[in-house]
């Protein structure tokens, strides 16, 4: 291990938490938590309104500490934040390579795999506190203003998840990253990749149904698929789910270290 990698985490951690792909993403994961708990208050106040017109569709929403977490799980992995975690990674390698700063790492007497292993942890320690904001937030909130009788605990596994997922997709954009020298260019490109994995897994889904027995298998160790591990919480996480998102996360990694290994410095 080099003497300099901790010094190289913390100023990755620095370099991250500083740009405003970091500091947009902790300002939205607090906002979700608490977006979380004021929308399933105004959802429950609208239900008893409708209810006391003499509507049974109230009686559909459940109000309670559990729904409020798993509200803002859903929130915190719908679309904005896992853009900005894409946003911020691809900062921390395509942005550098654009403005030529990350020259300055790689031309340093230290083994490059240690330059992708300090933006990993550094982008890894974005999305725990991504995760421990909205969490944090969600909780207490929930456990002030509604009913506590229901667990969490599947909610709770399925943030802890979501820190996997989220190393996931920041392996996989520091891996496209390291192809582009454009911040929209490696958002547009891991967009792109995805949706292919999505049409991909849709079409086995469909294949599955006709009978065909190995579709089904080969749907969940998609990587899109692998990325949503987090959101079987309410049903029992599924093992093959959770070993592809292991998989695909050391394996882009890896792949994201070669490259950087056999990049050439100007």
């Amino acid at each position: 291990m080099p003497p300099q990698l901790f010094a190289m985490i913390r100023a990755e951690v620095h370099a991250v938490f500083g740009r405003w792909s970091g500091r947009g993403a902790l300002a939205v994961a607090l906002i979700v938590g608490l977006l979380a708990v004021g929308g399933l208050e105004a959802a429950s106040r609208a239900a008893d309104s409708v209810e006391a017109n003499g509507s049974p569709a109230a009686s559909l929403l459940t109000v309670d500490w559990s729904t409020c977490v798993a509200w803002a799980l859903q929130a915190r992995n719908f679309f904005v934040l896992p853009l900005l975690l894409v946003l911020a990674g691809a900062s921390s390698l395509s942005g550098e390579l654009k403005e030529n700063t990350l020259r300055e790492v790689l031309v340093r007497p230290v083994p490059r795999w240690s330059v992708i292993f300090a933006k990993v942890c550094a982008l890894s320690l974005l999305s725990l506190s991504t995760l421990l904001l909205t969490s944090t937030s969600a909780v207490a909130g929930g456990f002030i203003m509604f009913a506590t009788e229901e667990s969490i605990t599947g909610q709770l596994q399925g943030f802890a998840l979501s820190w996997l997922s989220d190393i996931g997709l920041i392996t996989m954009t520091l891996l496209v990253a390291s192809f582009s020298r454009s911040v929209g260019g490696v958002v547009v490109g891991l967009a792109l990749y995805l949706m292919v994995d999505w049409l991909l897994g849709a079409l086995l889904g469909f294949i599955g149904k006709l009978g065909v027995e190995w579709a089904p298998v080969v749907q969940d160790f998609l990587p899109g698929t692998a990325l949503q591990a987090w959101a079987d919480w309410d049903a029992g996480f599924e093992p093959k789910r959770v070993g592809a998102l292991v998989v695909w996360t050391l394996l882009t990694w890896v792949l994201a270290t070669v490259r950087v290994n056999r990049m050439d410095v100007p």
